[in-house]
């Protein structure tokens, strides 16, 4: 259909993570970011979730360029398997650009990846599409939000934002640029609801300065800070409460010690002379001179804080007279690992201070209040909430209809997968596609089929049998009674007679299949499998992940 903007989110919407949205024009489409997330399946070995770019095969010819708001994983980490399937330009800022190159690096992506650097207000031309980057405050540097001007209409992408105007690095948020917009008309506005429940105004990011000088003053031995890698803004402040108490900084974690070393070398950490110390360095202090940056907040198993909790990180443990402090949100999810490895250091004996005791974390993102100037100074036509579990998003709807008059059939409410259209005067789902995510491997590298991850979660929940059925190769009979071994299987209790009434249900199983069947393995084996099931389910009421094997003799 000529003369209308096609707006798919692909993940992010009703969920935390995953960020990633198309945008459509005739034969031309942007990717407005490219996130991963966290998904409950991490029991089975899936690390983490991407959306599912097998929807975008049918666009193939049409995607013209990838932008990015800013560097967060949920923004950012899906980007290697998007440009492995289609390798489009990337436009960024000179922050994110950092990260998505270590990123790639580890794909082998970076020599086939053309990134463009952008700076605040430089505008970008991409087809029919005309972007430009608008700067705005969040928990991470270097942010936009995209205003991008169509043949229907500008819409405006906030990205992650809050209203800062005093951040610790860096220019305050840009809303000279979102009046402009505002006083030229724009037909949408895009806006992050993950804080859409929240009243008032998000606490600026200096919020925090004075409950770690009060913390530094009040610490008698080593000063353990968690904080998420990506937060320049906090490892700024640790870095400057740390000169002004004279406490050298180790920094401990792989994501950690890259992120400081690429803020660093594009000169956004301003990191004092002799200040930094390495491990050894460190160890040769006394308690009171040394402040420890880690990452862990999250109480990852593998990150530097929950080994020094549970075990030692490079021989190092937390002891008594350690103060650890938490200065990070806890991701929705994270609640009992977390709670788990809080318990581990009180056990040590360390002082814990979090975001309940003091105030040492704030959040990135936009409270009622931000949402209210954001929505202001842009004055859309159409209000489109992103970015959050669908409660976050009816309560930004909500408040946009109660305290900013805006009528309910102009804010649209939308799903992953839902094709919102746009033609300058309606806005209208129209249509549903199926998104899906694909799940990575604990490796990071390396998709997971979505069969695979429920055959685990079966195993792990139902058990698992394993028959092993030896067959005439000529005449396909039985030749030795079915041999059935069962794993973690509810209900099979050796004396109850399983073994010999499951044998007798395989061998009928055998006796009753069609001639091709049974010169069929892989048939066979599946009809084999399917009796089975249906036998187990009838005894015991599980569904165990049946395994046949067959010997052909």
């Amino acid at each position: 259909m000529s003369n209308v903007l096609e707006i798919i989110p692909l993940g992010g919407i009703g969920e935390f993570g995953m960020n990633c949205m198309a945008v459509r024009y005739e034969d031309e489409m942007l990717i407005l970011d490219a996130g991963m997330g966290f998904p409950e399946e991490s029991a089975y070995g899936v690390d983490v979730s991407i959306p599912n770019f097998e929807f975008l095969e049918e666009y193939r010819d049409h995607i013209t360029a990838i932008i990015l708001t800013h560097g967060h994983e949920d923004h950012l980490g899906a980007l290697p398997y998007l440009l492995k399937k289609f390798n489009v330009p990337v436009y960024c800022s000179h922050f994110t650009a950092g990260l998505a190159e270590s990123k790639l690096e580890e794909h082998d992506l970076v020599e086939n990846t053309l990134i463009h650097r952008v700076e605040p207000r430089d505008v970008v031309d991409v087809g029919v599409f005309s972007i430009e980057f608008i700067r705005v405050s969040h928990s991470l540097i270097d942010c936009f939000s995209l205003a991008i001007k169509t043949p229907v209409g500008t819409i405006i992408h906030t990205g992650d934002y809050k209203v800062d105007e005093t951040p610790v690095i860096g220019e305050p948020i840009d809303l000279r640029s979102f009046r402009r917009y505002g006083q030229e008309g724009v037909l949408a506005l895009l806006s992050d609801s993950t804080n859409a429940t929240v009243p008032g105004r998000t606490p600026s990011e200096r919020a925090v300065i004075p409950a770690f000088e009060e913390i530094f003053a009040e610490a008698p031995g080593r000063i353990i800070v968690a904080a998420f890698a990506s937060s320049i803004h906090r490892l700024q402040i640790v870095l400057d409460t740390s000169q002004q108490f004279n406490r050298k900084v180790c920094v401990l974690g792989r994501s950690m010690i890259k992120n400081v070393e690429i803020a660093d070398r594009l000169g956004y950490l301003d990191i004092p002379d002799g200040l930094m110390v390495s491990f050894n360095q460190a160890k040769q202090l006394r308690d009171s001179e040394i402040v420890y940056l880690v990452t862990g907040s999250q109480g990852e198993m593998r990150a530097a804080l929950s080994q020094m909790a549970t075990q030692s990180y490079k021989g190092m443990t937390i002891e008594e007279g350690d103060t650890v402090v938490l200065s990070a949100r806890i991701i929705p999810g994270n609640e009992r690992t977390i709670s788990r490895m809080i318990g581990f250091i009180y056990k040590r004996g360390a002082n814990i201070i979090e975001e309940k005791r003091r105030l040492v974390h704030v959040s990135g993102h936009a409270s009622q209040e931000d949402i209210r100037i954001m929505t202001e100074a842009v004055r859309p036509k159409f209000v489109v909430p992103i970015h959050g579990e669908y409660r976050m998003l009816f309560r930004h709807k909500e408040f946009v209809k109660n305290h900013l008059g805006y009528a309910e059939e102009n804010i649209i409410l939308i799903e992953n997968g839902d094709v919102l259209e746009l033609d300058g005067e309606r806005a209208a789902v129209v249509n549903k596609r199926e998104i899906g995510r694909t799940f990575i491997d604990e490796s990071g590298f390396e998709e997971i089929r979505r069969d695979t991850v429920r055959e685990r979660r079966q195993m792990a929940t139902d058990g698992m049998i394993t028959l092993v059925i030896t067959l005439n190769a000529e005449t396909g009979e039985l030749q030795t009674p079915p041999e059935i071994v069962s794993r973690g299987v509810q209900g099979l209790d050796t004396g109850n007679g399983f073994s010999e009434d499951a044998g007798r249900i395989v061998k009928a199983a055998i006796t009753g299949a069609s001639r091709d069947t049974v010169k069929d393995e892989s048939l066979l084996k599946e009809h084999i499998r399917v009796e089975l099931k249906r036998f187990i389910q009838k005894r015991t009421g599980g569904r165990p992940v049946i395994m046949p094997v067959i010997v052909q003799v």
